[in-house]
């Protein structure tokens, strides 16, 4: 099936045809912000002579394009021919066709159940609409395929016939790019709803064009369409899903950001977007706004945007370069986490005593809040040896417990790997506390830790599924600890299938640990006597003669072990969003098995 394709090959049209979308917006101007002259010198009433409640006016700002600087006459005709040969070779190479109708819709099925839920950038009834008429934008779809099929069933892939998870993922990306490169979409919030999407593609650490890429390219639209400032469109169902765009991107923002410990490229004072609130999801789902799954995802998506801009304060108070705490800033973002978290609806209340399965909703957006609370205390608690009750430290200690628990209850239910990526993050940093608790504590406290970060693994396992978790952070994890804590998490984790990230160091081209000889598989049973090891000198603080940076941690004494990885935790590990898929597009010259899987004919009918 086809959707709004490009013209073929006998048509005589200069232009190939475009989507139609339910809402066209206005494409006829532009937004320039205060700081531009031309404010200065319009008809309208100068910025002093404004009232303040006018002052920042959404159209005082917008300004008409005129005809000779519109896009389409920019455009010279060789340009344009090229761009109707591209159409053509991308319609051959089927970038515009699309699975069977029965595939097509389980996919789109799974995007709406896991991921609107969560980021309800689209207007569920205004799509389906397009859709069953054939006029949903091909770029759009082909984007929302590719996050259904990360969340779809192992017989929906079996029924799409393109082998595992990870290349009917990326062959949907890899179309949604293509439309997207050769300038089809001329609907920029249809663009940006596209770019969105495809930040969740997991690129390689040294690849380009990875979700960072895609997030940057998304804001930068935005910001050019005024999605980040206050002011409606005459349309307000259109100002609506400009509004759960713009905060889809900035809590994605935030989050990658924070993962990596890059910089954010959206700062809140440029921002004077309202909060988003109920009446802006009053056309989001299919359902009626009011049904009780629509109200848990209403308070998710607000509450997790509330959070987000928690997150990013934290970020910036405490992360960025040459920056500590300031106790005050950190009592005042505890308290005002606090009172978010007594404010929270009841339909996004997570109730841990009644008799009901947990609500997957509120779980994880627990999880996302007790990371928060790790992030502001976490340095405490490393630096407090004794655990005390009475230090701040406690405070990530009984964050991280928490998280622990929301797994334990998340688990049985067999769907924790449908939570969002963010959920990575969380359990990496709850993972690393109970680590480092293990590490210092003896008797029924140890056994306990051992327990939650067992249980920490074994989320991530789950997470894996869908995510591509595992690869080389876990290896990188394992690599980081001394003998005896890993042998004490290798045994369960063989259980639950990361023995080969707990007993396999990973090359030296895949890994970005320290180069070293080959680990040895780690012992089943704690006190089998390693082989005999000559152990580096002591370290003496001097970053260049670290025992890290040359010998194996394998042959670390075990203060020197400890020391680095609680040096790991404060840094490699502070943000940790996940690992690296084993398969990526490059690998397509120098395969040619895999070559021949992605340039077969695998276009439904």
């Amino acid at each position: 099936m086809h959707f709004a394709s490009p013209a073929t090959k006998s048509d005589t049209h200069p232009s190939v045809s475009k989507t139609e979308t339910p809402r066209q917006e206005d494409d006829n101007s532009v937004f320039l912000g205060e700081s531009s002259s031309l404010r200065y010198v319009t008809e309208e009433p100068s910025p002093a002579g404004i009232p303040l409640e006018r002052r920042n006016s959404f159209n005082l700002l917008r300004h008409a394009v005129p005809n000779v600087a519109k896009a389409d006459a920019m455009v010279p005709e060789w340009e344009a021919e090229r761009r109707r040969a591209r159409m053509k070779a991308l319609q051959n190479e089927g970038t515009f066709s699309f699975p069977t109708t029965s595939v097509r819709l389980e996919l789109l099925h799974a995007y709406f159940r896991w991921f609107h839920t969560h980021f309800a950038v689209v207007d569920e009834p205004d799509f389906w609409k397009a859709h069953d008429s054939s006029t949903v934008s091909p770029l759009l779809l082909q984007a929302m395929l590719f996050i259904g099929v990360i969340h779809c069933e192992e017989s929906t892939l079996a029924s799409l016939g393109w082998g595992n998870r990870h290349r009917a993922k990326w062959l949907f990306y890899i179309r949604a790019k293509d439309i997207y490169d050769a300038t089809y979409e001329t609907n920029k919030v249809t663009v940006i709803q596209s770019l969105f999407l495809m930040s969740f593609w997991r690129a390689g650490a040294l690849l380009e064009k990875d979700a960072r890429h895609w997030l940057g390219t998304a804001i930068s639209l935005a910001h050019t369409k005024a999605l980040h400032r206050s002011g409606d469109d005459n349309d307000e169902t259109l100002s609506r899903l400009k509004r759960r765009l713009w905060w889809a991107i900035y809590v994605r923002e935030r989050q990658c950001g924070a993962a990596l410990g890059l910089p954010n490229r959206i700062r809140d004072e440029d921002c004077d977007i309202a909060s988003l609130t109920q009446s802006d999801f009053t056309t989001a789902f299919s359902s009626s706004p009011h049904d009780s799954e629509a109200q848990q995802a209403i308070a998710y998506i607000i509450g997790i945007t509330q959070l987000a801009v928690f997150l990013g304060q934290i970020v910036d108070a405490g992360y960025l370069p040459n920056l500590t705490f300031n106790p005050g800033d950190k009592d005042r973002m505890r308290d005002q986490l606090y009172k978010w978290k007594e404010d929270l609806p009841p339909s996004i209340q997570l109730q841990t005593e009644t008799a009901e399965q947990p609500n997957f909703q509120a779980s994880t957006l627990q999880l996302a809040y007790n990371n928060l609370l790790i992030l502001l205390y976490r340095t405490g608690f490393i630096i407090d040896e004794n655990g005390s009750a009475e230090t701040e430290g406690n405070v990530a200690m009984q964050a991280a417990a928490r998280n622990a628990r929301i797994v334990e209850d998340l688990l049985p239910r067999g769907n924790m790997g449908h939570a969002q990526i963010h959920v990575i993050t969380n359990l990496f940093n709850t993972l690393c506390i109970h680590v480092a608790h293990l590490r210092r504590s003896m008797g029924v406290n140890r056994t306990l830790a051992e327990h939650r970060a067992k249980l920490c693994l074994m989320g991530l396992q789950e997470l894996q599924k869908t995510w591509e978790v595992t690869n080389w952070v876990l290896q990188l994890f394992f690599r980081y600890l001394d003998r005896t804590t890993a042998a004490r998490l290798t045994m369960e984790a063989d259980d639950v299938g990361f023995s080969s990230a707990a007993s396999r160091t990973p090359s030296g081209r895949d890994s970005l640990g320290p180069r070293s000889h080959p680990t040895p598989k780690l012992p089943q049973i704690e006190g089998t006597a390693p082989p005999a090891v000559q152990l580096p000198a002591p370290w003496n603080g001097d970053l260049g003669s670290a025992p890290w940076l040359g010998a194996t941690p394998w042959s670390w004494s075990t203060d020197e072990a400890n020391q680095y990885l609680f040096t790991q935790i404060e840094n490699d590990f502070a943000f940790g969003e996940g690992g690296m898929q084993q398969w990526n597009p490059e690998e397509v010259i120098n395969n040619g098995s895999l070559a021949d899987f992605v340039h077969s004919n695998l276009n439904g009918q």
